[in-house]
């Protein structure tokens, strides 16, 4: 017969208590949380362009949590039709954003299938001038773009340091003497991107020579005192197809997608029978292009 000593005893009894916790932590640590879990938020971002109440809306992104995601596939009709059937729905009501905050709202009318893509027609309600090269945005989201209004236009002194910026870029690309005088504004814009207060300008500028070769400069410029720095620069030079589709870039709006506290800026840019939707994002202190979706235009 096996004599067992009480210290024995009770060093298998604290072995067996400890396992079955052990095996308990180890399967609640497995479960899903189900009584925290939250589900993701998936928000859509739509560029809005026209002039006064009449504008056009085209769908650019789907925020998933902090991922950027493309709204549909345009190369397949049924899942732009499963979109529009969604998303420009006759009736549906979106939140405009005009200066990265809230502006109005925007109604849809009808959407229709274009000569690239879908887009809807959208009734918009705001204090907010849209026309020409002045564009906003819309969203289905609840939060994104919930912060003070911060877009005006540039004032006399910003707009005087920044054309000086611009023509020192220009300068260092090269650009003939003879046609700096030649430089065209397309767009220059004040808005407050980290929301530090302090505006940073964003500019569209376009340069076309006799022969037809095209300078394009899309600018985004952070106050250094009395005059600006080049916080973004996208230099084209190029020679524009038979057709004379331009590749400029055009500022359309900012919003802060992933709630970092700086603005994305969405922009759009000229192609080939049609125009694309671009997304800049500040990464480790350096714009890039993050995103990029394909407009409609015929």
């Amino acid at each position: 017969m096996r004599i067992t000593s009480p210290s024995m005893n009770r060093w298998s009894i604290f072995s067996q208590v400890f396992l079955l916790v052990s095996i308990g932590i180890i399967f609640s640590l497995s479960q899903p949380d189900f009584a925290n879990a939250q589900p993701r938020s998936r928000s859509v971002v739509f560029a809005v362009s026209g002039n006064g109440a009449e504008a056009s809306m085209d769908a650019v992104v789907i925020v998933d949590g902090k991922q950027l995601r493309t709204p549909y596939n345009s190369e397949k009709e049924d899942a732009s039709k499963k979109f529009g059937d969604q998303y420009f729905a006759a009736g549906k009501v979106y939140r405009l954003i005009f200066g990265g905050g809230d502006a109005g709202t925007v109604k849809v009318d009808k959407w229709s299938v274009g000569c690239n893509n879908i887009h809807a027609q959208v009734t918009a309600t705001t204090s907010a001038r849209l026309g020409g090269k002045v564009m906003a945005l819309a969203t289905s989201s609840d939060t994104l773009g919930k912060r003070t209004i911060a877009r005006r236009p540039p004032t006399e002194a910003e707009r005087t340091a920044v054309l000086a910026l611009m023509k020192s870029i220009y300068q260092q690309r090269r650009t003939p003497a003879n046609l700096m005088a030649s430089i065209k504004v397309s767009n220059l814009t004040a808005t407050d991107l980290d929301g530090d207060g302090k505006y940073e300008m964003i500019g569209s500028f376009t340069l076309a020579a006799k022969n037809k070769f095209e300078r394009d400069l899309f600018l985004i410029a952070k106050p250094q005192g009395a005059t600006f720095r080049a916080d973004f620069v996208k230099f084209q030079a190029y020679q524009p197809p038979p057709e004379e589709f331009l590749s400029s870039i055009d500022y359309i709006e900012q919003l802060d997608l992933d709630g970092d506290g700086v603005g994305e800026v969405f922009a759009q840019q000229g192609g080939f029978d049609g125009y694309a939707l671009l997304i800049f994002k500040k990464v480790g202190g350096r714009w890039r292009q993050v995103h990029d979706m394909i407009g409609d235009a015929c």
